[in-house]
């Protein structure tokens, strides 16, 4: 699989925020997707909505506050991808996130919802708009 979208981003929030982020239910439902039964344990799989596509995911690898690794795929659909969410401290107040998201082109090449400048578009949406705004904002 060669990886197809890469993204980083440097927010301003402690590692312990950003991996919360990125693995409980309650808070990925404010930046991310409405995924009330994930759980960052390997084998665990997990299903959701984003727009009108149905998503099917496995958690393929957790190393808690560096590494978060599932499948992604549409159960109406051909094709499989993996996401990584790789997590690095710079600082204790600074975290960098890489989003990488290898296999897009295993699914259908004649619907643009699967083109890899969706895709961008979207990691990049949710990576730098969403996720960024949930882990600084001040509660």
């Amino acid at each position: 699989m060669s990886i197809t979208v890469a993204i980083s981003a440097q927010l301003n929030a402690p590692i312990q925020k950003v991996w919360e982020a990125l693995t409980d239910s309650k808070a990925m439902k404010e930046w991310y997707f409405d995924i009330d039964d994930f759980r960052p344990e390997v084998g665990h799989t997990f299903e959701f909505y984003g727009g009108a596509y149905l998503h099917r995911c496995t958690v393929l690898e957790v190393v808690k506050y560096r590494k978060l690794v599932y499948s992604w795929s549409y159960p109406l659909y051909t094709g499989e991808s993996i996401v990584h969410f790789l997590v690095d401290m710079l600082d204790e107040e600074t975290t960098e996130v890489t989003l990488l998201h290898q296999g897009i082109e295993s699914f259908p090449a004649d619907d643009s919802n699967f083109s890899m400048a969706s895709f961008h578009a979207g990691w990049e949406e949710i990576i730098h708009l969403g996720l960024k705004k949930y882990v600084e904002h001040d509660e």
